[in-house]
């Protein structure tokens, strides 16, 4: 299962942003995931709960965006269809949906500050 290892990825990062800002407690963990990411997100979630008990995890799940590259629509694809819907060209990009990253964390109130 390597959404274990990439919690364990995500937990070194939120430890050291929260040295970084000299906090002594991270309450919760916001991350994205994308459809192409190639994760799960309910292994993720019980990675996560299994190795951050203290913290909570808020998943926001992103939609497939891409950008046709011969009419230059932007369009959100509820399937794995990539083709333009506008012009139904194949040439197309993907803006976002393939994401797996830390958005924020909210430090707890032992928190020092200078």
């Amino acid at each position: 299962m390597h959404e274990r290892s990439l919690v364990k990825t995500l937990l070194r990062h939120v430890n050291q942003v929260a040295a970084e800002n000299r906090a002594s407690n991270v309450l919760d963990v916001t991350v994205q995931i994308g459809p192409l990411s190639g994760v799960e997100v309910g292994l993720v979630e019980s990675a996560f709960n299994e190795l951050a008990t203290t913290m909570k995890l808020n998943v926001v799940e992103t939609a497939l965006v891409i950008e046709c590259l011969q009419c230059h629509r932007v369009s959100e694809l509820p399937d794995f269809i990539f083709r333009c819907p506008g012009c139904d060209s194949g040439r197309v990009q993907v803006i976002s949906g393939d994401e797996f990253q830390l958005v924020s964390l909210t430090i707890g109130e032992g928190a020092e500050h200078d």
